[in-house]
């Protein structure tokens, strides 16, 4: 009797990227249970520093059958999404969310005109999909308002030990007169509100002079030029805008902050919270989308973007000790849950009418 396969369909694959890194975890796991497993992509989408593991998506038609599974990860209007709908495979949509269109109208209307058609594609995936699981609570609702049926919940990966590697000495070093810094890790992208960290950050210099804001992530240049104008508008000076890392760089940056601060108006997930919470780092966000869901009453979530009073709560996390400590305890009792729940287990207890 012919072994099946798990295989995963991705729009696109690169070094760095959430959701690649994610595809790699979960290879990692369906190889050691014995099943082959490969990661397919559109051509065109497929970096060339990871074609020793990316296939190029026309050669999953070999290896296409009834008797195999095949997990698509959704997020963006893609040309895989019509390959996954006529595919033998038993299907399952692993949901990572669409981010709104209407942040990317005027930096990058081609993004948004993909966007868009990844919304259209959700609804007709639902016709298409043996499974539906979304990496969050919030986006298996969304799953479930589209029509998808059944619906689950699978945690996203990530690699504690990784986190507790070697740090980048250079940066350490370059920023050790800093105090008090605010740091912000992700894309350079509209939907993350980036001007409204700036604005933030204005009022925070009053109160702590020193401080530095660090955000971390390469994107979009449009965008990226608009908020050099806020910058310049608004005489900031000590805010770095570090463009691509590498994960050395990552973790002094994490461990140089005294505050994570959110403030974007859509997220699937946000790794970044779990991540500053493995550091000891006080969190605050922005309640908009699975925010609430991902600090799950740890951390400070913030309901009204009122700029003075964000910056003087961030001051308070870093002068009150007493306060600080209570909410990294917080976060240390939240992240002690995520960690809990097992991914191998949880993909065995969805897959294993299959296996």
């Amino acid at each position: 009797m012919k072994k099946i396969t798990i295989h995963q369909l991705l729009n696109g694959f690169a070094p760095g990227d959430a959701i690649s890194n994610y595809a790699l975890e979960l290879r990692k796991i369906f190889l050691s249970w014995g099943y082959d497993s490969e990661i397919f992509v559109p051509p065109a989408h497929l970096d060339r520093r990871m074609t020793g593991v990316g296939k190029p998506l026309a050669e999953h038609a070999r290896h296409s059958s009834a008797d195999n599974i095949l997990i698509y990860h959704f997020s963006i209007g893609s040309s895989a999404t019509g390959y996954f709908k006529n595919a033998a495979d038993k299907k399952i949509v692993i949901y990572h969310n669409i981010t709104p269109s209407h942040f990317f109208s005027l930096i990058s209307p081609e993004t948004a005109g993909a966007l868009e058609a990844g919304r259209r594609e959700l609804f007709e995936l639902r016709r298409f999909a043996d499974l539906a699981l979304g990496v969050s609570e919030y986006n298996r609702r969304e799953l479930e308002e589209a029509g998808f049926s059944p619906t689950g919940t699978v945690p996203l990966a990530i690699n504690w030990d990784s986190l507790d590697g070697k740090q980048s000495w250079a940066v350490k070093l370059q920023n050790l007169r800093c105090r008090n810094n605010i740091l912000f890790v992700g894309r350079i992208a509209p939907n993350k509100k980036i001007e409204d960290l700036l604005k933030t950050f204005f009022y925070y210099k009053k109160i702590e002079p020193a401080a530095r804001l660090f955000l971390i992530g390469a994107g979009n240049e449009n965008y990226f030029f608009h908020l050099l104008s806020i910058v310049k508008e608004l005489s900031l000076k000590d805010v770095f805008f570090s463009g691509h890392v590498t994960h050395s760089q990552l973790l002094a940056y994490y461990r140089l902050a005294q505050v994570y601060l959110c403030l974007s108006e859509h997220e699937g997930f946000c790794m970044p919270l779990m991540e500053s919470m493995h550091f000891g780092l006080p969190v605050m966000a922005y309640a908009a989308g699975a925010i609430p869901d991902t600090l799950h009453g740890a951390g400070i979530l913030i309901r009204e973007k009122n700029y003075p009073q964000i910056a003087e709560m961030a001051s308070l996390l870093c002068r009150d000790k007493k306060f600080r400590q209570a909410i990294i305890e917080g976060q240390y009792r939240r992240l002690e849950e995520f960690k809990s729940i097992s991914l191998p287990d949880t993909l065995r207890e969805y897959l294993g009418s299959w296996l």
